[in-house]
């Protein structure tokens, strides 16, 4: 483990949750290769309940809750270090309920990586869902991982676009993210009304000329993005299908799908959005998803201008 004081903890870093279950290994193998890609640390953090019910039979003092949160980070330090020797790593034990440590814990960092929470419904419900916790509330992007998530290289990333709010932060990260990475990225729009409603819609609208009104207006959307990274491929798809639904089938021919958080009230997990916390639920490979925020603008571009050359 690297111990890094002072200038050096200004350096970029990664944030992952550990927990020490095998389910989390995951969420390390993603987390290690973000911050080799991205020459990052890799802070691993574990959380130590402040409140835990103890049977009176079965006395356990926050000391020994402690030494098991420092034998948590161990380990996952020791897996990171076979995954990726080169990726220096930082640990940090905190105390208090998880999403909110974690988010505190991330701020200011790349990204936010964190294993899938695949208990019951029910259980989630009665005891909080990590991962759709500190998604709702991170400031920076953050990256729910599927258990047995291992990469698969297609070379593709999947966008949701639902409407014009947050897609310039949206479409920044997924085209920065795309160079980086050199993929493709499949922007994909859907909608669906209620059966009730959607059958009485659909018998008054032409549906090919939805799609190409729709593929219209996301074109309009990435031109200048496409301008500023002419070497990131895109394929544009207007579907009609709820969106949690198109979202999930497009994230089976990529390697990571992403999706913007709207605006939300209090509590933050119940305004994530239904779409949001579909795809977190079910989709079969990583989910980013991109905090509102202030966009730097577009990158620079080059256009032309009676043969001069304008910027």
């Amino acid at each position: 483990m690297s111990v890094k004081t002072g200038i050096q903890e200004q350096q970029r870093h990664v944030v992952v949750g550990v927990d020490g279950s095998a389910d989390n290994l995951g969420a390390l193998r993603y987390a290690a290769a973000e911050a080799a890609s991205l020459g990052a640390t890799l802070r691993l953090v574990h959380v130590v309940p402040d409140q835990t019910p103890i049977s009176p039979l079965l006395p356990e003092a926050p000391v020994d809750l402690t030494r098991v949160g420092e034998a948590v980070l161990a380990k996952a330090a020791a897996r990171v270090a076979a995954l990726a020797p080169a990726v220096p790593t930082e640990r940090c034990l905190r105390h208090g309920t998880r999403p909110a440590q974690l988010t505190a814990a991330g701020d200011g960092a790349v990204a936010i990586v964190v294993g899938r929470d695949d208990r019951p419904l029910l259980e989630r419900l009665l005891r909080g869902d990590t991962a759709t916790g500190v998604a709702a509330r991170a400031t920076v992007p953050v990256i729910e991982v599927p258990a047995g998530w291992q990469p698969d290289e297609r070379g593709r990333i999947a966008v949701g676009v639902k409407a014009v709010g947050h897609t310039a932060e949206l479409l920044a990260d997924a085209f920065a993210l795309a160079q980086r990475r050199q993929a493709e990225l499949l922007i994909v729009h859907a909608w669906k009304l209620p059966s009730e409603y959607d059958d009485i819609i659909e018998s008054r609208v032409d549906l090919d000329e939805w799609r190409r009104e729709g593929t219209a207006e996301l074109e309009a959307l990435v031109r200048d993005w496409r301008t500023a990274y002419p070497d990131v491929r895109v394929e544009l798809r207007v579907v009609h299908d709820h969106a949690g639904h198109a979202l999930v089938e497009a994230a089976r021919e990529a390697d990571l799908v992403m999706i913007a958080r709207r605006q939300h009230g209090v509590p933050a997990a119940v305004h994530l959005g239904a779409t949001a916390r579909a795809v977190l639920r079910t989709a079969p490979c990583p989910v980013r998803v991109v905090a509102p925020a202030d966009v730097p603008p577009i990158p620079s571009l080059v256009v032309e201008r009676r043969g001069e050359l304008a910027r």
